[in-house]
């Protein structure tokens, strides 16, 4: 995996001396700057997955049990994806978009810039999401679940401004988010560079907070794209939210994963509703990917 340009602090501090009756004393200290503290009081204590802080056995887990890509797990938090293993989680829906680049013609392959209409073609994003269940779950009488969405561009869009990727649920479901201090916890989204060359990635921006989210309804993230980008680069990203569902309940639910992309200028709109819950307003300069999925609970 390429790395991104750690942060460092340089600090110098100057000391005026002067001697007084054979002692050295010091005079006029300036104030330390405490920039190195901040950044570690500031920082998000959630990080990306690196191959060698999981075990052989949690990688062929997340491998061969569940279905993982070696670019899904690089842009997944570790914590998550040992508590995955941990507690046996098992999937319950997924799907996996990848478009087959042997199979196109050279004018879906060709490397020019471009607008798309409408509907995102496979051609152009790779998309692909999932539900797993995880077998012990931290909150009493409901069921844990783990979903996330991944994107990644196969070229170059024209516009490349704020894009959203939603995961919704319908209101009859009664989703349950757990909180903390105001905020939704459980949650986890990354913007990356991916390097089609090496096939690692380069951390942009990462969050534990959703840009939108509604309670029972579904969450949203943000995904600034970057508009330079060289031959062997191309714009990804991850959303991944923990979720709960009542155990007493049984039956089958829906799930819409969503991407919205924008073309000209403007903010991908975020709608509301019963169902599918949470979702990328339509509009004419808007383009959208869509995935609706069904699980059993």
């Amino acid at each position: 995996m390429e790395k991104s340009k750690k942060t460092s602090c340089n600090f110098k501090i100057y000391a005026i001396m002067e001697k007084k009756g054979g002692f050295s004393m010091f005079r006029n200290i300036g104030f330390l700057v405490l920039l190195c503290l901040s950044f570690f009081f500031f920082s998000s204590i959630v990080s990306a997955a690196e191959p060698h802080e999981l075990t052989p056995e949690e990688l062929n887990y997340l491998y061969n049990e569940l279905g993982f890509t070696e670019e899904q797990i690089a842009l997944s938090p570790v914590s998550d994806l040992k508590d995955l293993v941990a507690g046996e989680a098992e999937t319950v829906m997924s799907f996996d978009e990848e478009y087959d680049m042997e199979n196109t013609s050279s004018k879906n392959t060709s490397s020019k810039n471009f607008s798309t209409l409408a509907a995102i073609p496979s051609a152009d994003l790779s998309f692909s999401g999932r539900i797993l269940k995880i077998a012990t779950s931290d909150v009493s009488g409901y069921d844990k679940y783990y979903s996330s969405a991944t994107f990644r561009w196969l070229n170059h869009p024209a516009f490349n401004l704020t894009d959203k990727m939603t995961i919704g649920f319908p209101s009859s479901l009664g989703v349950f988010f757990k909180t903390s201090s105001g905020n939704i916890v459980g949650h986890y989204s990354t913007t990356t560079l991916y390097n089609k060359s090496t096939g690692g990635s380069t951390v942009l921006a990462s969050s534990t907070t959703p840009s939108t989210w509604q309670p029972a309804l579904g969450v949203a993230s943000a995904h600034n794209l970057r508009t330079t980008l060289n031959s062997n680069q191309n714009n990804a990203g991850q959303v991944s939210q923990y979720f709960y569902v009542k155990s007493s309940l049984a039956g089958n639910a829906n799930v819409q994963f969503q991407y919205g992309h924008k073309r000209i200028s403007g903010t991908v709109g975020i709608t509301f509703g019963t169902s599918p819950g949470i979702g990328i307003t339509p509009s004419t300069t808007t383009d959208i990917r869509s995935y609706a999925g069904q699980f059993s609970y």
